[in-house]
């Protein structure tokens, strides 16, 4: 009886102690992060009652805590909507750390402080690594205006990431450090060196009627039987569109100011003579011609205009202009323009020299000649090179086509695309973590950069860490120490991945803990029970010697 209380003792003392990590787990069941504890019981050593039996007849002296097991189990995902919340979806710790040492964590729940730093909730800084060319920088005075004031002071300074393409690797378990996510980055421009136009261009033309003025003192004025006889001719080189049968008017004036007109076809030769013109009503000692022009049919295109914009070192833009005017009469069966280039600024006041040229292409629609390949920018003072693709050479497929050419089947359609290689400047906009745990930034002109990579700390025995909250822990003797892993060519590899705008919630079964509550609330009174029932055995004994 008398080991039967101290059974009782030990037994209420055990069942108190899983009461009390079952109500922790219940309590940290909304915990993001949380990982439960497994209450493992053993027995006490038992002693030997009697030897004489043939099997060996001990007695027990109840149960104890043996250990309180952390159980390192994934928990599901919740939707956080917070910048910085990231869960970790397979093995690894986040860092934080403190004026006290490192923490390991698995709560993602981060954000900004007052000094642009990444911490938890607990104000603990983030660990990781910062992106070597995150640097700062100062404003210039247009930036700054852009920017704005913070408490009526212009931002003048901020930060940069330079060559924001390069890629970088996380640095060892020692070099991690505090990770700053400021709003007030800039993306600097990178200039425009290269312009490309593609496509096809519109090569259909239309007839036009125009009036060609003529010298009237290259023409003959001769009186034939009192009447009037005005003769002259038209050349090809002055007039390349004139005809047989098109029209030359001629005005007539005196000194009375009384006017007059007759009309004339040319000839076959591109010659004409009036006829007798009686012109009656006016003066034929003043008489003269006033003026005259041929009115004649020629062909005409419309003026094709190309633009792009141009990005400047200060972060301004500019525009290029490309305008082709069809060379028309054609001579032959090449196709040929008349090519100007020229630089305006964002409000369309042109700047510097226009270059001009000439494109050709050949009855097939490819390009054999182009004069136009660069002008230069008066914003920056470099040369912008234009590329309008590969002029035809026949040993080499696709050449004079991969640029503007001429859709011989569908001359009236035109279909233009441009492209240049600079990148216009961008401002903050937003955060993002990456699945291997970079916290990118975006900007507003829809370029990202890599500011920081996130530790990801693994141990050997994870079980093996001592907690120091509800989801923070630091490493022990039977943890080991925190580590990264790396493969036998020495890179990276990630136990998890990183989720952002989630949280991973609490692994706590909250119907397995009531359950063991209940269980263990039933062995505590049961334990209890023993106890009284020693009790009064005893003092029964007592009673019974008196």
């Amino acid at each position: 009886m008398f080991a039967a209380f101290y059974n009782g003792v030990n037994g209420v003392k055990a069942q108190n102690f899983g009461i009390d990590s079952s109500s922790n787990n219940i309590a940290n069941v909304n915990t993001p992060g949380y990982k439960y504890y497994i209450t493992e019981f053993s027995d006490v050593f038992n002693r030997v009652v009697t030897s004489h039996s043939t099997n060996p007849s001990q007695s027990g002296f109840g149960a104890v805590q043996g250990a309180n097991k952390i159980v390192f189990e994934q928990g599901h995902f919740l939707d956080s909507g917070g910048e910085f919340d990231v869960a970790l979806a397979g093995k690894g710790f986040f860092g934080v750390t403190s004026n006290d040492g490192i923490y390991y964590t698995r709560n993602g729940s981060f954000m900004r402080d007052a000094n642009g730093n990444l911490v938890d909730s607990n104000g603990n800084y983030v660990l990781g690594t910062m992106n070597p060319n995150f640097a700062p920088i100062t404003y210039s005075d247009r930036v700054s205006q852009i920017m704005g004031s913070a408490s009526g002071i212009p931002v003048t300074n901020g930060f940069t990431v330079n060559n924001p393409n390069q890629i970088f690797d996380l640095g060892t378990v020692d070099s991690q450090g505090i990770l700053s996510v400021p709003t007030n980055i800039y993306y600097q421009p990178q200039l425009t060196n290269n312009v490309t136009f593609k496509g096809s261009l519109d090569s259909s033309t239309t007839v036009e009627t125009i009036e060609v003025d003529l010298n009237p003192a290259e023409l003959n004025i001769q009186e034939v039987n009192t009447n009037i006889v005005v003769s002259g001719s038209i050349s090809r080189e002055d007039i390349f569109s004139a005809k047989e049968g098109e029209r030359v008017v001629i005005n007539f004036v005196d000194a009375n100011g009384v006017k007059a007109s007759a009309e004339v076809l040319l000839d076959e030769n591109l010659n004409f003579t009036t006829n007798e013109l009686e012109l009656a009503g006016l003066d034929r000692d003043s008489l003269r011609i006033e003026s005259a022009f041929l009115a004649t049919e020629r062909e005409s295109a419309d003026v094709q205009v190309m633009e792009e914009k141009l990005v400047n070192s200060d972060g301004s833009q500019n525009r290029l202009r490309l305008t082709l005017e069809r060379v028309l009469p054609q001579d032959g069966t090449d196709i040929a323009y008349r090519a100007t280039v020229q630089i305006f600024d964002w409000d369309g006041n042109p700047l510097g020299e226009a270059n001009e040229g000439s494109i050709v292409f050949d009855r097939t629609g490819a390009l054999i000649q182009n004069t136009v390949t660069s002008v230069v920018n008066p914003s920056n003072g470099n040369t912008v090179n234009i590329n309008l693709g590969s002029t035809l050479n026949n040993a080499v497929v696709g050449s004079g086509f991969d640029g503007i050419y001429i859709n011989i089947n569908d001359p009236d359609v035109k279909n233009i695309t441009s492209s240049q290689d600079g990148v216009p400047e961008g401002f903050f906009q937003m955060y993002d973590i990456k699945a291997d745990g970079s916290i990118m930034v975006q900007f507003t002109n829809g370029a990202t950069a890599t500011v920081a990579k996130l530790a990801l700390y693994n141990f050997i025995n994870e079980q093996g860490l001592a907690s120091v909250d509800g989801s923070n822990f630091v490493q022990t003797g039977n943890s080991g120490e925190a580590s990264f892993l790396y493969d036998e060519q020495g890179n990276l590899i990630y136990t998890a991945q990183f989720i952002g705008d989630k949280l991973e919630a609490s692994a706590t079964d909250l119907s397995v803990e009531l359950t063991n509550l209940i269980v263990m609330q039933k062995a505590f009174d049961a334990s209890s029970k023993s106890i009284t029932t020693s009790d009064q055995m005893i003092q029964q004994a007592i009673n019974m010697k008196k």
